[in-house]
């Protein structure tokens, strides 16, 4: 007989070690313990981290008591909250200003670059918490890098996913080398706040959003992250989006900046820095970097939208936590160090992308330009130089199949990194959208991403380009609590259109123009169509019956040689509409008058020409 279910897990926890396994040791060097500073801090000052030779993260409590006593250490510090989470927690926010500039109006009437450091949006990954909150000690309390804050305002959230953050566990993250105990991936309701950008569902999100980013307007967004994957000796690697979806001068900023001047300081400082090592084949970095963008539900995907940079830090699940923390602590200065010496520049890269942004959506004739909403990779690659490791692959009879086994020893090899990349989807630039007043999910995901948008003041009838939804999927699997919804095939319609007062004008001659395109056109990868907010577009109101519509058919075929032609060739080429009598009946019924014209139809019409003044009213 078996023992109870509640027996047995009593025995293995009884059997546990005192502290969860390890996974095995990387072969990159340990960061000395004489570079984490730690013996120059004065106890009060050290982070839980620090005191416990990073063997333990503070809770959320404690990390709010640290960032009181920052700000009650140093006038250049400002403890502040910015909505609360889905629990009631207070999010934290620290603002960081040599000059006390703790409004964003007197940060953006000073002309410095707001840099914005997010740490914890998966609350597992946390050494960015613990290298931000030392950060900000030794810029403000120990008076370290007395540049950086003559030049850079720094705003830090030391936690974002706060709820995450105290479902803490040490059997949270089995890849993960450290803390012992470490919060979790997602928000108590199941959602991944890094897939939540721009569709923006999570209370914490909406509250980042009009909290944070559409207040302060950062430059630049760092988010710190801690990858799975295949092992290697780099203890540290980095992203951003840098293909033709991304404003040119922008794009440039990052090329130069980050992935040039950025990188090699941090190289300089001791690290192996890398781009983000997520190859063709999972494991295998015989098949290549992967490139390609993130799309704008990530965090380095929504602030080009807005023409603002982005970063992605990533740090390695198997080096030590000390060395994951020294990393990332070096990349953040490493970043302010660059910012700070060239503050211009980023300033003159987010103008010059709003202004191309907003160049084009004055376009005088609507069609004449285009939006590329999406980046693709090429089959060219760059080459990069890889330190790995030597790896087994030995076979798994519990597996069912190799299961990669990483030695100590260094494999420095030559990959390649294909991180060229093309336009994918381009479509027109309108001279704006029209939304009809009835949906309203529209007007909430405009006003949370600070879209600039106006109600019609009167009625207007006017021809407009809607999009026909030819083909489309549903995902099986659910993906963040959906089933997204991907336009295999679509065509663009002119219709005559009446619009209501009430109903949105959005244009584009904005800053925020490519944030609306994203929401609102059809095609677009994390569009609210793909989010399912225009299911009930996609289906089906009235039918007809086969008794019904037979007859009907006849007819039609008999009066029409190319509808029978298309009939018949849809036969044969498609068994499964063969063998669908309700298919075969509907194809009929779509093409009589009593179909539904308004059929897999986007409801967001994109317009031709602005709406007169009249039509608009006061802004």
């Amino acid at each position: 007989m078996f023992p109870p279910l509640v027996a047995v897990f009593a025995l293995i926890l009884a059997a546990a070690p005192a502290s969860p396994s390890k996974p095995p040791a990387s072969a990159a060097p340990p960061v000395p313990a004489d570079t984490m500073r730690v013996p120059e801090v004065p106890q009060y000052w050290r982070t839980r981290a620090e005191k416990t030779n990073y063997r333990l993260t503070a809770d959320y409590d404690e990390t709010l008591r640290y960032c009181r006593q920052l700000e009650a250490g140093s006038n250049w510090v400002k403890y502040a909250t910015y909505g609360q989470s889905g629990q009631g927690r207070d999010l934290p926010l620290l603002i960081v200003s040599k000059d006390r500039l703790f409004t964003p109006e007197a940060a953006l009437a000073s002309g410095k670059p707001v840099v914005f450091m997010e740490n914890g949006i998966h609350s597992g990954e946390i050494e960015g918490k613990d290298a931000c909150l030392a950060l900000v000690r030794d810029l403000t309390v120990l008076k370290k890098y007395p540049q950086i804050l003559d030049h850079v305002i720094l705003l830090v959230t030391p936690i974002f996913s706060v709820d995450a953050h105290e479902r803490a566990s040490r059997w949270n993250r089995i890849n993960q080398n450290g803390p012992e105990t470490m919060g979790w991936r997602t928000t108590p309701v199941g959602l991944n706040l890094n897939r939540d950008f721009l569709k923006a569902e999570a209370p914490e999100m909406k509250a980042l959003l009009s909290g944070i980013y559409t207040r302060w307007w950062p430059h630049l967004l760092i988010d710190n992250h801690t990858t799975d994957g295949a092992d290697y000796q780099h203890d540290l690697t980095y992203s951003v989006n840098a293909g033709p979806a991304v404003p040119a001068p922008i794009r440039n900023w990052m090329e130069n900046a980050i992935s040039g001047r950025v990188i090699d300081r941090v190289r300089a400082m001791g690290h192996l820095p890398a781009p983000y090592l997520s190859f063709r084949s999972w494991s295998d970095p015989r098949s290549g970097i992967a490139g390609g963008d993130s799309p704008p539900r990530f965090s380095t995907g929504y602030p080009t939208l807005h023409g603002r940079a982005a970063i992605l830090t990533e740090t390695h699940m198997l080096k030590p936590y000390p060395t994951r923390v020294r990393a990332t602590y070096d990349f953040m200065v490493a970043i302010l160090e660059e910012v700070a010496a060239r503050p211009r520049e980023l300033l003159d890269a987010v103008a010059a992308s709003e202004a191309e942004v907003i160049a084009r959506g004055r376009e005088p004739v609507p069609g004449r330009r285009s939006m590329i909403l999406t980046s693709v990779s090429t089959d060219s690659a760059d080459t990069f130089a890889y330190r790995g490791l030597v790896t087994e692959f030995p076979s798994s009879e519990i597996i069912g199949s190799r299961v990669a086994r990483y030695t100590s020893t260094p494999w420095d090899t030559t990959i390649r990194w294909f991180r060229f990349m093309r336009p994918g989807l381009v479509v027109t630039q309108p001279a704006g959208y029209l939304v009809p007043r009835e949906w309203t999910v529209v007007r909430e995901k405009l006003d949370l991403h600070a879209v600039r948008y106006q109600r019609l003041a009167r009625a207007w009838r006017d021809t407009v380009e809607l999009t026909r939804i030819d083909e489309w999927r549903a995902a099986n699997d659910l993906v963040e609590g959906h089933h997204p919804v991907t336009v295999l095939r679509a065509h663009t319609e002119r219709h005559l259109r009446s619009f209501r007062p009430g109903d949105l004008w959005v244009p584009l001659d904005q800053r925020s123009a490519l944030v609306a395109a994203h929401l609102l056109e059809a095609q677009a990868p994390d569009g609210l169509l793909y989010w399912n907010a225009f299911d009930t577009v996609l289906q089906f109101k009235e039918y007809g019956e086969d008794y019904v519509v037979e007859p009907i058919a006849r007819e039609m075929l008999a009066r029409d040689p190319v509808l029978k032609k298309e009939f018949e060739n849809r036969l044969k080429s498609d068994s499964a509409f063969a063998a669908s009598p309700f298919q075969r009946a509907d194809f009929f019924y779509r093409r009589s008058p009593w179909a539904d014209p308004d059929q897999n139809l986007h409801p967001v019409a994109r317009a031709l020409r602005r709406p007169p003044a009249e039509v608009l009213g006061t802004p």
